[in-house]
């Protein structure tokens, strides 16, 4: 009876039409919604398929393609990083770019001095701009413009741009640590850390990978589990480590802005049953849009592939073990909170998390579940349905986040009992 009372209070009224609202606007806007469009294709050997790309670590494609990229960024002064998840576009002053250029010319050998010719060129193309030394020697072109041309040794190396190589000597350990100490210089977030050098490795995906691909698509994922571990990855990421805070802190603000909390601090019913009642209702109010908009994605695909043994279940367990968590534990600070404070300053505290953690990963999206984040990726963008092995590598790591976080919440909820029992006999009840 407590239960249904609780969920009532919960699904009534405007906050929780719009927390529905945005949930589908949201999952609508990351295209997961419908996969009817992305059907697994069985490979063949017969046709000429492309089966993709993957990143490997060879230093033999990293470092040529790496290179070359810092060097065109280098030319325009325009460095694209991932400090905090979003793009920034970093302007070194010249200090930081001489640093930059000597780093180019200690991997390739090339002249210090024809890198940062070859940048004056490229400013006086893009801008417009006429940057020249003393030995130029300018000449009208017929066209309203000027032709520049340079006395020096270094007027050849401009009118073309550098041909980059790597120098021979150059030990794959030893470039990690120069394109480091790039990373350095930009702030960090760049494609130039350590860590992020691989994806300049890219490798074509062989037919005998696709087919074992494809094997485990079928076999282990029955084809749903990936389309259902897609879903699930955005829920996470774009909702449901956010939202339920907000269903938590208005059901318990209600009652205090309805003085209700004073009658019920007298009634007998335990302080346990009321805090975990209205934790499973607002668990529930939560997750039964997320169910049914799980099973709405998925069955866009069963027709996709007829006579197969498909995992109907599927949905539903990506939707208890990966996206359950993460409601409960945000579920479980607003409720904490606003019992301890009497305020909503838990929607504060969930939105810095959440900002923080989904922000800070989104350089690692492919594989990101470490143990503490709040809202664990296992998503390479189109076709992320294929990475069934990924997943199963990457399983225990994202089942010991996922216990953690439902510990922890557990946890908040005692504590929120013990808060709530406390204040029933009169201790923190702050002053009005």
């Amino acid at each position: 009876m407590l239960f249904w009372s609780e969920l009532k209070k919960t699904i009534a009224g405007i906050p929780y039409l719009l927390f529905v609202i945005v949930v589908v606007i949201a999952l609508n806007s990351q295209g997961v919604l419908n996969f009817s469009n992305d059907k697994v294709i069985e490979p063949n050997p017969t046709a000429n398929q492309n089966y993709g790309i993957k990143n490997e670590e060879i230093p033999e494609l990293i470092m040529p393609a790496a290179i070359e990229a810092l060097y065109a960024e280098f030319l325009e002064n325009r460095y694209q990083t991932y400090p905090i998840g979003f793009v920034k576009y970093v302007k070194l002053n010249d200090d930081e770019q001489r640093k930059v250029a000597e780093i180019i010319a200690a991997i390739t050998n090339i002249e210090i001095e024809k890198i940062y010719a070859s940048q004056d060129s490229c400013s006086d193309r893009n801008d417009n701009a006429i940057v020249v030394g003393d030995n130029a020697n300018i000449q009208p072109d017929g066209n309203g413009g000027f032709v520049i041309s340079l006395e020096s040794g270094i007027a050849e190396e401009v009118q073309k741009d550098l041909e980059l190589s790597v120098r021979k000597d150059m030990s794959y350990s030893q470039f990690k640590e120069l394109m480091q100490s790039v990373d350095d210089i930009l702030g960090g977030g760049s494609n130039y850390a350590a860590e992020s050098l691989i994806g300049y490795g890219h490798v074509p995906i062989t037919y005998e990978e696709a087919v074992r691909r494809y094997e485990l698509v079928k076999n282990r994922d029955r084809f749903t589990g990936g389309y259902a571990r897609l879903f699930s990855d955005y829920a996470v990421a774009m909702t449901f480590s956010i939202l339920p805070v907000f269903l938590a802190v208005i059901i318990a603000m209600k009652d205090k802005r309805a003085k209700m909390s004073e009658l019920i601090y007298i009634r007998k019913i335990s302080s346990a049953k009321i805090i975990t009642m209205r934790f499973l209702a607002v668990l529930a109010a939560a997750m039964l849009p997320v169910i049914v908009l799980s099973y709405i994605s998925n069955i866009s695909i069963w027709n996709l592939y007829p006579e197969m043994k498909l995992d109907y279940l599927a949905p539903l367990k990506y939707d208890l073990g990966w996206i359950l968590p993460s409601a409960m534990i945000t579920a479980a600070v607003g409720i904490c909170l606003t019992e301890l404070t009497d305020t909503p300053i838990a929607v504060a505290v969930c939105a810095l998390w959440w900002f923080i953690d989904v922000n800070l990963g989104m350089k690692s999206v492919s594989a990101s579940c470490t143990l503490f984040r709040l809202a664990p990726r296992h998503n390479s963008g189109t076709k992320s349905y294929f990475r069934t092995q990924d997943y199963i590598d990457h399983f225990p790591k994202i089942l010991a986040n996922r216990l953690l976080f439902t510990g922890l919440s557990i946890v908040l909820v005692v504590g929120t009992i013990f808060i709530y029992e406390a204040k029933r006999k009169g201790k923190f009840l702050w002053k009005k």
